[in-house]
């Protein structure tokens, strides 16, 4: 946080989008709120109890309603008022100017959040549901994560249950072990290596399922890959019902990477055209747009090669890797003699006939990428849960390994106290300011 601003702060924003609405939410947090928004009420603030009243601002007043909420009740766990003028810019701008002029300050991004986090109302992986709640375009990532926000997920809270008690158990040992007789040491050994056994078995779950997590936040990802002049533009237009590619009969017009979006059966796909290849050329701007067309393809989640007129895909399978998710397709089918309109019989030979100019067999090939999705995902879906995932798995496997020598149990404490250090970077008890304040960033100023 800047060290301008001070936790002791009260902090105002606008909670709603800026703009004409019938109505919008101002809100105000800090220690002293109620006493500070009481200045300009003609009625007094009642806990809880959501009334009519009316704001004195410098150039006018304004009737709206308004409530308050007692620490540590409040979403922030400090004093809040929430007011409920118009929704008109210049209404809100007004009642903010003069809490501003009273004492109070802007708000900055995700500030309400943060206090809530620091006041202990919600751990970090809490925040970031919170964050893909806000910005969730569909049923599928708002189920998801509401799940996360409510903690419905409950591995990672037995791993930390787990390494806790195996923590205590272990440091208990090492602090009083001339009072222990052997066979407790024994069994506590064996206790040990069960709890280790058991988060290792509970986290490698939970890897298993970060793609499928992060792709329901973040949408599969599909490359459009082919020679010059096949359609590829065309065809993301088509995928995506609008016009976001140029499209021209000369071969070459697409230079650099253009991704467009859609929904199809509740999940989000992301499409990403791309230029187009080329065993050779001395364009040095084509080449560029080839490598980049290859990177994409590699961090894609699946690609799609592509031709058309019936040619083979072969020679465009540059970097197919075993794990790699792909569907073949030939474009402009319907120039072809025979084509097929069947969705039953869209592919022939492995290859789906589509025409992407016409707009056949484009929900087959839809369905066809959907059926690529993975379906089973857990609750870590970002690269700084799974950061937190992968180091107290590793000191967790080291733990296990200092376990099998039996050569005691200092160094058995060193890397389980790094793997509980681990979870709890996870939760935010234990992480950095700034990745603390990176995860706040994401918000919108209000929340």
């Amino acid at each position: 946080m800047n060290t301008m601003h001070k936790k002791s702060d009260i902090i105002v924003a606008q909670a709603t989008p800026y703009g004409r609405s019938a109505v919008a939410i101002i809100r105000i947090s800090g220690d002293g709120s109620k006493e500070l928004v009481s200045r300009r009420l003609k009625k007094k603030l009642e806990h809880g109890k959501l009334a009519v009243n009316t704001f004195i601002a410098q150039e006018f007043t304004e009737n709206l309603m308004a409530v308050c909420f007692d620490a540590p009740k409040s979403y922030t766990g400090e004093e809040v008022v929430e007011l409920f003028p118009h929704g008109n810019p210049t209404v809100c701008d007004g009642i903010m100017s003069a809490l501003v002029a009273d004492g109070a300050r802007m708000a900055t991004r995700g500030e309400f959040t943060k206090r809530a986090f620091l006041n202990g109302k919600v751990n970090l992986m809490q925040c970031e549901a919170l964050a893909d709640i806000i910005d969730a375009q569909t049923a599928e990532q708002l189920r998801y994560g509401n799940a996360r926000y409510d903690s419905k997920y409950k591995s990672l809270e037995e791993v930390e249950k787990s390494l806790n008690d195996a923590l205590g158990r272990v440091e208990a040992a090492l602090h009083y072990g001339d009072e222990l007789e052997g066979e407790d040491i024994d069994g506590l050994d064996d206790e040990v290596k069960n709890a280790v056994e058991s988060c290792i078995s509970r986290l490698e779950r939970e890897m298993s399922g970060f793609a499928g997590g992060k792709i329901v936040n973040d949408g599969f990802k599909v490359a459009l890959i082919g020679e010059p002049n096949v359609g590829k533009s065309t065809l993301l237009n088509a995928m995506i019902g609008s016009d976001r590619a140029i499209v021209t009969p000369i071969a070459g017009t697409t230079r650099d990477v253009i991704d467009g979006e859609y929904v199809y059966n509740g999940r989000k796909f992301v499409i990403i055209d791309t230029a187009g290849l080329k065993e050779e050329t001395s364009d040095e701007v084509e080449r560029i747009g080839i490598d980049r067309a290859k990177a994409a393809a590699t961090a894609a989640d699946a690609v799609i090669f592509m031709t058309a007129n019936g040619k083979t895909t072969e020679k465009i399978r540059f970097s197919r890797g075993d794990s790699q998710q792909s569907v073949a397709v030939c474009n402009k089918c319907d120039e072809t003699k025979d084509f097929c309109t069947d969705y039953r019989a869209a592919e022939s030979g492995g290859i789906m006939q589509i025409s992407a100019k016409n707009g056949i067999n484009i929900t087959a090939l839809k369905q066809k990428l959907y059926d690529l999705c993975p379906k089973d995902y857990g609750c870590i879906c970002n690269d700084r849960q799974f950061d937190c995932v992968v180091r107290c798995l590793d000191s967790l496997k080291a733990a296990q390994t200092e376990c099998e020598k039996s050569d005691g149990l200092e160094i058995v404490a060193a890397v389980l106290y790094e793997a509980y250090t681990a979870i709890l970077d996870l939760y935010g008890e234990k992480a950095d300011e700034k990745i603390i304040s990176s995860v706040f960033e994401r918000f919108c100023v209000g929340k």
